[in-house]
């Protein structure tokens, strides 16, 4: 009955993997995962990224629940770009060493990313971790909530560059991780490598450049649209 949502479904499975085999706690948070995804399997990519980016299941899976400042654990900033958003093909650092050298597109970013995008994307996600009544400080434990939980005291609140972006320091709680999920989520290679897996699911093994240009810019066109 419900068949073009359960291959969306497995679509985003595969997309945002996490292995539930990692361990015991990935495994616990992983149903609440999958209805995220099934009830996020036709609507905004936007809000998906962003549940996705909160999702426990998620968070545990590629440590960014203990990701504190100096140093940032950069396993979900390198996912969250090669394979969630822009695609291992905007990564451009066999043909830049420097961040100033790579190219701007029309809406002021940077066309693709380097490793210096994903120090900093690693650096802006400090501090979104679980509540799960860890030790965080002295006298202080996260609450027992099992949902995402924004510990400040573990953020890098410094200044930041992305993807040609300045950030500047000492923002709103958690504004500088949704600040990169809505560069990314609208970003012309995020349209670009996910419609391309999108065509090669649904349409064919070799899609024709000409229709994942004409998937992307309908992909943009709709990025506000629920």
């Amino acid at each position: 009955d419900a068949q073009l949502r359960e291959v969306m479904t497995q679509f985003w499975h595969d997309h945002f993997n996490v292995n539930a085999d990692k361990d015991e706690t990935t495994a616990a948070l992983f149903p609440p995962y999958d209805a995220m995804l099934r009830g996020h399997a036709f609507g905004n990519f936007r809000a998906l990224l962003g549940d996705v980016a909160r999702a426990p299941a998620m968070l545990y899976y590629l440590n960014n629940a203990v990701s504190v400042a100096s140093p940032a654990n950069e396993n979900f900033a390198r996912e969250l770009l090669e394979l969630h958003t822009l695609g291992a093909g905007n990564y451009l650092n066999d043909r830049f060493s420097d961040w100033h050298a790579v190219p701007l597109g029309p809406d002021g970013l940077a066309i693709g990313y380097l490793d210096l995008d994903v120090y900093e994307v690693a650096r802006a996600f400090t501090g979104w971790s679980v509540g799960d009544g860890r030790w965080l400080a002295e006298g202080e434990q996260a609450p027992r909530t099992g949902r995402m939980h924004y510990v400040a005291r573990w953020h890098d609140p410094y200044q930041k560059r992305i993807l040609g972006r300045e950030f500047a320091p000492n923002r709103a709680p958690m504004a500088d991780g949704d600040e990169v999920l809505d560069m990314l989520a609208c970003h012309p290679g995020t349209a670009r490598h996910l419609c391309g897996k999108l065509a090669r699911r649904f349409l064919s093994d070799d899609p024709p450049d000409a229709l994942v240009d004409r998937m992307a810019a309908e992909f943009l066109a709709a990025a506000d649209a629920p």
